[in-house]
């Protein structure tokens, strides 16, 4: 038997976790993918593949299985979403597995080598049929099957049967798994290499044919052409940014980071061009998508940034709305939270021209100026009082840092993005000429008139609130039926989907089993419609966003507020009432962002504490608590706005 060397078989790594089977590990979450199969791991275990498409039902899940402590060092190559996990005892590496998402085909290869026998466990939940004696150039092999209708996400079905192809050659040899075509069991891996191929369909012609494909190549021509389209995507970031942070604080570290995020992203990009928004969530989410396309546009991937408002406009145009969520490749799939008509829509029109300030593709945003319209004026009929109520699925509320009852009434961000990207659109559109002068004036009037109430609505002794109770109590200001989450559901732990609503004669928007308990029972806890709330990430918005609806000076003194808190007690909850001391993951960066723009000197401390948040794996995360990692791990929305806050405090202190 061949003796490897395995401490050398692996080039330069970019980020590096240590796994224990026998202790407790930190949870980082990486990914690998191309945009057709997707896959998050744990370490040296495979929790999720799945795809094509990125919005299908997971396969199922590879998991080391020893009985002996061993500890795993897992790295990621640099510039690459190519893993190695490195097994070890007692200080010496006994085997080594590779694992890539093939650069061209919907593959997850994972080469082992091994000085000694190991266990590979295998979990699925579908069909499976030994089709051994069909695949020729396998030492074996299952077509899986999972049926139609099996859920993508929460409740959402994939609508057609979703095939698989399993596949292995080398030393591996199959335990439990070819007998009787089990759910249970796997491989074991004895001295020597071995190779698992599990490949993606979706339907049965193109797994068959996707597997003859992966197969009629050695697994190490796969590694290497892999290797290659990966480094031609990172040299795109090495070339904007490695130039421009010679001069840089913590130069190696902000490198790390740029190269981190942007193959953490590029791997949750969907091949219809949506970014999934982290291993829970099988769907591509607006908000997330927006400042996933600014960390995208400072690290320098304009292509990838640009791809994200191609796969809204394709979107728009079969069906003429987009949604909280839409499903990547699953036509007609939408998460539809609460009042999907605002926020999400201000940031389709911001994205947009985010990117035409960056590419000056001025025909491109032409091209999808009827979405952009559509956006804009789906918006007005939400309008009350010159405010908009709040979307559903924002971090803050989803956390319950902001509670629900209070979506109905008028948000500052939702009202913000409304004025500053419709301010954006009408000045654009002025100029193109894309709207009668009549419509032009009228446009420009209602923003005046939003821009004047603006203070007044939320603007509050010096500080931005974020929410005012009054919108909720007006005509109009709270519908009947609300699309979204049940409230008493979600306060008694009985969460299970999102779904229709109606309000209750005590305020609450029930589902209908809540409802009728509501009415037989008389419950009478009614929401508290005065509260005003004020979040750290809403008061930072404005300078995130470049509004010039308040001077900079203005915001200092709720910002120095903030600090404060912070130098006092070492905490950043985005609330400061709350006792739960928990933050949305991007709260850091929107300080360091605020920070930055004002020149603050603390803005260093700040930057310190952000890159020190992430995790092993190169990621930020949905929330901290105490400044631990909390929620979805491997998050694109939290680490591209981190990412592009470190890389505007970079620039401001290195000059470039």
């Amino acid at each position: 038997m061949r003796k490897w060397d395995l401490m050398q078989t692996s080039t330069s790594t970019a980020t590096t976790r240590i796994w224990t089977n026998k202790g407790p590990d930190d949870g980082s979450v990486h990914c690998l993918g191309n945009g057709l199969l997707c896959a998050y791991e744990v370490g040296p275990d495979i929790m999720q593949v799945f795809g094509p498409p990125y919005s299908s039902p997971v396969l199922g899940a590879v998991t080391l299985d020893v009985a002996e402590p061993v500890q795993v060092q897992s790295s990621r190559e640099a510039g690459t979403a190519i893993w190695t996990h490195q097994l070890q005892k007692d200080g010496e590496s006994w085997a080594e597995m590779v694992d890539f998402v093939d650069s061209s085909l919907p593959c997850l290869v994972r080469r082992v080598r091994t000085q000694k026998p190991l266990h590979l466990e295998w979990s699925f939940s579908g069909r499976m049929v030994n089709n051994s004696q069909r695949v020729s150039m396998a030492d074996g092999s299952l077509i899986c099957e999972i049926p139609a209708g099996t859920p993508f996400y929460s409740h959402y079905p994939y609508p057609r049967p979703v095939f698989y192809q399993i596949a292995w050659r080398g030393t591996l040899t199959a335990d439990g798994l070819i007998e009787n075509a089990s759910q249970n069991g796997g491989w074991l891996c004895m001295p020597g290499e071995s190779w698992l191929f599990l490949i993606g369909g979706p339907e049965y012609p193109q797994a068959i044919e996707h597997t003859e494909a992966m197969l009629a190549l050695p697994g190490e021509v796969l590694l290497d052409r892999t290797r290659a389209a990966w480094l031609q995507f990172s040299l795109r970031h090495a070339n904007q940014i490695t130039p421009r942070l010679a001069q840089a604080p913590w130069y190696d570290r902000l490198l790390r980071a740029v190269d981190d995020v942007s193959v953490l992203i590029k791997v949750q990009q969907a091949a219809e061009g949506g970014v999934l928004a982290g291993h829970n969530y099988h769907l591509c989410y607006v908000r997330d998508q927006y400042g996933v396309s600014r960390g995208l546009l400072a690290a320098g991937h304009d292509a990838e940034a640009r791809a994200i408002l191609d796969f809204y406009w394709r979107i728009w145009q079969r069906h003429g709305c987009i949604h909280n969520a839409q499903a990547a490749g699953v036509d007609g799939a939408f998460h539809i939270h609460e009042n999907d008509e605002v926020e999400i829509t201000g940031y389709v029109i911001r994205q947009a021209f985010d990117l035409l300030h960056a590419t000056n593709n001025a025909e491109f945003v032409k091209g999808i100026f009827p979405m952009l319209a559509w956006a804009y004026e789906v918006q007005q009929r939400h309008l009350i009082e010159a405010m908009l109520p709040f979307n559903g699925d924002e971090t803050y509320v989803a956390g319950g840092i902001l509670p629900r009852t209070a979506l109905n009434d008028g948000s500052a961000e939702a009202t913000l993005l409304f004025l500053d990207s419709g301010t954006q659109l009408v000045s654009w559109v002025a100029q193109q000429g894309l709207w009668s002068e009549g419509k032009v004036n009228a446009e420009r009037a209602l923003l005046a008139r939003i821009r004047d109430a603006y203070r007044a609505n939320f603007w509050v002794s010096g500080q931005l609130a974020t929410n005012n109770p009054l919108r909720a109590s007006l005509p109009g200001g709270s519908p009947r039926f609300r699309h979204g989450v049940c409230e008493r559901c979600m306060a008694e732990g009985r969460f299970r989907t999102i779904g229709w609503t109606e309000r209750s004669s005590h305020g609450h928007y029930l589902c209908p089993e809540c409802l009728a308990r509501d009415q037989l029972t008389g419950a009478d806890d009614r929401p508290d419609r005065s509260r005003r709330y004020y979040l750290q990430s809403v008061s930072l918005t404005p300078l995130y966003f470049h509004s010039d609806l308040f001077d900079s000076e203005e915001l200092r003194p709720s910002i120095e507020t903030i600090l404060d808190a912070y130098r006092r007690t070492g905490r950043l909850p985005s609330r400061s009432d709350d006792t739960r001391d928990i933050a949305v993951g991007y709260d850091y960066g929107f300080l360091l962002y605020a920070l930055t723009e004002l020149a603050h000197p603390f803005a260093s401390d700040i930057a310190a504490q952000t890159l020190a948040l992430v995790d092993a794996t190169g990621a930020w995360v949905e929330y901290y608590e105490g400044h631990r990692p909390s929620g979805t791990r491997c998050r694109p929305w939290e680490s591209a706005i981190n990412l592009e806050a470190l890389l505007l405090w970079a620039r401001r202190n290195s000059g470039f």
